[in-house]
Protein backbone atom coordinates (compact mmCIF):
# COMPACT_ATOMS: atom_id res chain seq x y z
CA UNK A 1 0.00 0.00 0.00
CA UNK A 2 1.08 3.40 -1.05
CA UNK A 3 1.94 5.67 1.62
CA UNK A 4 0.98 9.54 1.67
CA UNK A 5 2.79 11.85 2.97
CA UNK A 6 0.90 14.61 4.92
CA UNK A 7 2.12 18.34 4.24
CA UNK A 8 1.65 21.00 6.49
CA UNK A 9 -1.46 22.38 4.31
CA UNK A 10 -2.89 19.05 5.52
CA UNK A 11 -2.02 19.31 8.91
CA UNK A 12 -3.41 22.38 9.74
CA UNK A 13 -6.43 21.33 7.98
CA UNK A 14 -7.06 18.31 9.83
CA UNK A 15 -6.39 20.67 13.22
CA UNK A 16 -8.69 23.23 11.77
CA UNK A 17 -11.43 20.59 11.19
CA UNK A 18 -10.82 19.06 14.99
CA UNK A 19 -10.94 22.52 16.58
CA UNK A 20 -14.44 22.71 15.10
CA UNK A 21 -15.72 19.64 16.18
CA UNK A 22 -14.44 20.40 19.64
CA UNK A 23 -16.20 23.89 19.54
CA UNK A 24 -19.58 21.70 18.47
CA UNK A 25 -19.40 19.17 21.10
CA UNK A 26 -18.60 22.11 24.00
CA UNK A 27 -22.01 23.39 22.54
CA UNK A 28 -23.77 20.60 22.75
CA UNK A 29 -22.58 20.08 26.36
CA UNK A 30 -23.66 23.32 27.16
CA UNK A 31 -27.32 22.58 25.66
CA UNK A 32 -27.52 19.14 27.43
CA UNK A 33 -26.45 21.06 30.62
CA UNK A 34 -29.35 23.51 29.91
CA UNK A 35 -31.96 20.70 29.31
CA UNK A 36 -30.89 18.95 32.44
CA UNK A 37 -31.17 21.45 34.71
CA UNK A 38 -34.44 22.62 32.82
CA UNK A 39 -35.53 18.55 33.81
CA UNK A 40 -34.76 18.59 36.75
CA UNK A 41 -36.57 21.93 37.55
CA UNK A 42 -40.05 20.78 35.92
CA UNK A 43 -39.24 17.36 38.22
CA UNK A 44 -38.76 19.28 41.48
CA UNK A 45 -42.22 21.62 40.48
CA UNK A 46 -43.79 18.18 40.11
CA UNK A 47 -42.95 16.68 43.28
CA UNK A 48 -43.58 19.74 45.31
CA UNK A 49 -47.26 19.93 43.99
CA UNK A 50 -47.85 16.36 44.66
CA UNK A 51 -46.55 16.71 47.90
CA UNK A 52 -48.33 19.72 48.69
CA UNK A 53 -51.77 18.07 47.40
CA UNK A 54 -50.65 14.98 49.51
CA UNK A 55 -50.75 16.95 52.88
CA UNK A 56 -53.74 19.09 51.54
CA UNK A 57 -55.83 16.37 51.36
CA UNK A 58 -54.99 15.30 54.70
CA UNK A 59 -56.41 19.02 56.15
CA UNK A 60 -60.15 19.69 56.64
CA UNK A 61 -60.68 22.86 54.77
CA UNK A 62 -56.96 23.98 53.86
CA UNK A 63 -58.03 26.73 51.92
CA UNK A 64 -59.12 28.60 55.39
CA UNK A 65 -55.91 28.51 56.64
CA UNK A 66 -52.57 30.59 56.01
CA UNK A 67 -49.47 28.93 54.75
CA UNK A 68 -47.86 29.96 58.28
CA UNK A 69 -50.47 27.90 59.89
CA UNK A 70 -50.32 24.90 57.31
CA UNK A 71 -46.70 24.91 58.76
CA UNK A 72 -46.92 24.43 62.42
CA UNK A 73 -49.49 22.17 61.78
CA UNK A 74 -46.70 20.09 59.74
CA UNK A 75 -44.23 20.88 62.20
CA UNK A 76 -46.39 19.69 65.25
CA UNK A 77 -47.59 16.47 63.05
CA UNK A 78 -43.51 15.53 62.42
CA UNK A 79 -42.47 16.86 66.11
CA UNK A 80 -45.27 14.43 67.97
CA UNK A 81 -44.46 11.48 65.74
CA UNK A 82 -40.63 11.98 64.83
CA UNK A 83 -38.52 9.23 65.50
CA UNK A 84 -41.51 7.20 63.68
CA UNK A 85 -41.48 9.00 60.47
CA UNK A 86 -37.58 9.44 60.80
CA UNK A 87 -37.45 5.42 60.68
CA UNK A 88 -40.06 4.94 57.78
CA UNK A 89 -38.27 7.52 55.84
CA UNK A 90 -34.89 5.79 56.61
CA UNK A 91 -36.34 1.99 55.35
CA UNK A 92 -37.83 4.03 52.18
CA UNK A 93 -34.76 5.36 51.35
CA UNK A 94 -32.90 1.83 51.90
CA UNK A 95 -35.92 0.24 49.54
CA UNK A 96 -35.40 3.11 46.78
CA UNK A 97 -31.39 2.53 46.87
CA UNK A 98 -31.63 -1.35 46.63
CA UNK A 99 -34.51 -0.82 43.92
CA UNK A 100 -31.83 1.10 41.86
CA UNK A 101 -28.94 -0.88 42.63
CA UNK A 102 -31.12 -3.92 41.04
CA UNK A 103 -31.77 -1.74 38.24
CA UNK A 104 -28.22 -0.86 37.48
CA UNK A 105 -27.07 -4.29 37.31
CA UNK A 106 -30.08 -5.86 35.05
CA UNK A 107 -28.74 -3.21 32.48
Amino acid sequence: MPTTKKTAADMREEITKTETKVVQTERRIKELIKQNSKLTRKERSRRLIQRGLIIESMIKDPEMLTNEQIKKIMQTAFRSAHAKIREMADAFRAENAANVETQNSEN
